[in-house]
């Protein structure tokens, strides 16, 4: 894996394997919520107003539609970052909080539907789980420093 700066963005380069790997997240928040009791649908959609919860189901039926367009677009940034990032793709920074938001997103997801409540619940995860969530925040990481330099 190869992030570097460039003036005017990021230069992201990925193995094969990552990117086979990472091809599976739009598919997978494509599910959030299409089940009958999804965790990560609960927490994906947290009260914006914690003590109105007429002012809360207001903000979702306003705002939620643009939100679902906003993660919908950031989604279409990261498989097309995805699909040359084998040979190595320039990115603008744009696209590089996008890739960010999507790797949050899916983290969220596999962490509420592992059941991770507290940072504890890290130590009761299987090997597969464990590996999946260190290696998005590898490349989140990656990708944070990048956009540092």
């Amino acid at each position: 894996m190869r992030i570097d700066r460039r003036p005017d963005g990021l230069h992201v380069e990925l193995p094969d394997w990552m990117i086979a790997f990472l091809s599976d997240i739009p598919e997978l928040l494509a599910t959030v919520g299409t089940g009958d009791s999804d965790p990560a649908a609960d927490r994906l959609e947290v009260p914006v107003y914690l003590d109105d919860a007429e002012a809360n189901e207001d903000w979702w039926r306003w705002m939620g539609g643009e939100l679902a367009e906003s993660k919908a677009a950031d989604r279409s940034a990261f498989a097309e970052v995805l699909a040359s990032a084998g040979d190595g793709v320039d990115i603008s920074e744009l696209e590089a909080y996008a890739m960010l938001r999507v790797l949050t997103e899916t983290r969220l997801v596999i962490a509420a539907r592992a059941g991770l409540e507290i940072e504890a619940d890290y130590e009761t995860l299987d090997d597969h789980t464990l590996a999946v969530l260190n290696t998005l925040a590898l490349l989140q990481e990656s990708l944070i420093e990048a956009l540092s330099a």
